[in-house]
């Protein structure tokens, strides 16, 4: 799970890969809550099927797939 102390230094990183991938920062916002809530709430695996969902949809290019896991990697805390 991700660790929800540090969510707003995650969203930080995150929104910096979203950004150079080409979304709006209008549509990165509701996508970044969104990544972090199933992350936060559930487990780091199903905001990575929530992101592999939005790449099919074409909302986020497959380039920024793997900077994305490594952020939430970096912010998972394990107990």
């Amino acid at each position: 799970m991700l660790d929800e102390g540090r969510r707003t230094e995650m969203i930080y990183f995150l929104k910096e890969i979203v950004s150079d991938s080409g979304v709006s920062d209008k549509l990165a916002e509701p996508f970044l809550a969104s990544l972090a809530a199933k992350g936060s709430r559930e487990s780091v695996d199903s905001a990575v099927e929530f992101l592999d969902s939005k790449i099919e949809e074409e909302f986020i290019s497959e380039d920024s797939r793997d900077p994305i896991k490594k952020v939430m990697k970096r912010f998972t805390k394990y107990r």
